[in-house]
Parts: structure tokens; C-alpha cells; sequence
């Protein structure tokens, strides 16, 4: 579970996030919304150790973040960010394999026995193995979103932050991406995604964070309140 406590950021005498209260729970499919610059990203890098708040604090279970270097910080999250690019020529397999990479731990190329069940794992789940040996860079947006998906779950981290990863996709290519999304929260992973697409949130998340000018207006399950909250202070 992760806990926000009165969590600010400023750069330049310009706050981007004010007073942030909010639990994001294990389990679960959070969803971020809110227009562009109303502080989404922002929280993430926060998360994810590569910004400091500049005041209030957020907490990994009992942790105090504060508490922990960038890399410890690192060992809870995998995060998907915007408009990420595969490296050229690289094909899937590969790519879901670098996932067990790290920098004190086998190459990618000498996987443990152990680290290929766990690709191999990731790549069925996400619907990718019959594509394993494609170049990601010649698939469909879609497929490309579920390949990343699967590197970031071969991590084996606690959350799994993505920002913004369903732009350009079709409607049908979304709804099944939010259904994988929904599947894997119900297995045991925190997930936390930002996205625009309400419709499909009042379907398939169980929590909501609304932001706007980087204040948190409302948090709760996608139900009557949100929408009745989305319309009177015009669609977020």
C-alpha cells in the first residue's frame, strides 16, 4: 500500500502538487485523471524516487520514503512513461527479457532458468509469445503496449506505473488492454495507471484519483458520485 501524507512539490516558486492525501492500495487498479499539466505525471516521478517532494511525505507500507535511496525506492516500481520507444531491431522475446535485467545480476542474454520461466510467464499472459520473435518496432500499437507490458511485469515489482500508454490506440485494442490490466491487479499487483479515457475507467478501475491544478478533487470508486462530480465540474 502506498500512502500519500500531505504531499507538495514546487519548482521555481511554482507548485505542481498541493497537499496530495491519498492511499493507493495493493490489488488494485488506480486510475489517474485529469487534464494535461494537472500534476499526473508529476506524482509519478515522485513515486518512483526521481523527484523529491518538497514537502509532506509518501510511505511504502510503513517505510517513510524519505527514508530509502533512489534505488531501493527503484526495487517497488516498474514504470511504463510516455510514448516510450523500443530500441531498433529488437525483438520481443528479447525486450520482455531485459525486464530481468539488472545491474548487479546476469545479462539479459544469460537468463537463468529461473528468469526464463518468469519471461516466458509474462510474455502468455500478455498475449505476446505467439509474437515473441517479431521486432517490436514492426507491431501494431497494441501489441507494442501489451510487449511493454510485459517487460515492465518481468520486473516483479510491487506496482506497475504506467503514464499514459494507451495513445493512438483503437477503441477495442484499449478496452482489452484495460481488461489485461484489471485481470493482473486481481492477481496481486498494484497498478496505477494515468489516462484520459473515462468511459473505460468507470468500467474497469476500482479506485480513482482526479486531479486538477495539482490538488487531488476527488478519490473513491468509479461510481455515481465521480460522474455526477465529472459533470458538475465539467469533464476533467
Amino acid at each position: 500500500m502506498l500512502t500519500l501524507e500531505a504531499l507538495s512539490f514546487a519548482v521555481h516558486g511554482k507548485v505542481l502538487l498541493s497537499s496530495m492525501t491519498s492511499i493507493i492500495p495493493d490489488n488494485a487498479l488506480t486510475c489517474l485523471i485529469g487534464a494535461n499539466g494537472a500534476g499526473k505525471t508529476t506524482l509519478l516521478r515522485i513515486l518512483t524516487g526521481e523527484l523529491q517532494a518538497t514537502s509532506g511525505r509518501f510511505l511504502i507500507d510503513h517505510t517513510d520514503a524519505r527514508s530509502l535511496s533512489q534505488s531501493q525506492i527503484a526495487h517497488h516500481f516498474s514504470i511504463i512513461p510516455q510514448d516510450v520507444q523500443p530500441p531498433p531491431h529488437l525483438t520481443v522475446l528479447e525486450l520482455v527479457a531485459l525486464g530481468r535485467f539488472h545491474p548487479y545480476g546476469a545479462l539479459w542474454w544469460r537468463l537463468s532458468h529461473r528468469d526464463h520461466d518468469i519471461v516466458d510467464a509474462c510474455l502468455n499472459l500478455c498475449q505476446v509469445d505467439q509474437l515473441s520473435e517479431r521486432r517490436v518496432d514492426q507491431l501494431s500499437g497494441g501489441e507494442q503496449q501489451r510487449a511493454w507490458l510485459a517487460f515492465g511485469l518481468a520486473q516483479e515489482k510491487r506496482f506497475l506505473l504506467l503514464d499514459e500508454t494507451l495513445g493512438g490506440l483503437d477503441v477495442l485494442a484499449k478496452q482489452s488492454f484495460f481488461k489485461l490490466l484489471k485481470q493482473i491487479a486481481s492477481e496481486g499487483k498494484g497498478i496505477v495507471l494515468t489516462t484520459h479515457d473515462l468511459e473505460l475507467v468507470a468500467d474497469y478501475a476500482d479506485r480513482v484519483v482526479v486531479l486538477s491544478h495539482g490538488r487531488i478533487t476527488y478519490e473513491g470508486p468509479p461510481n455515481a458520485h465521480l460522474h455526477n462530480f465529472l459533470t458538475s465540474n465539467g469533464r476533467q
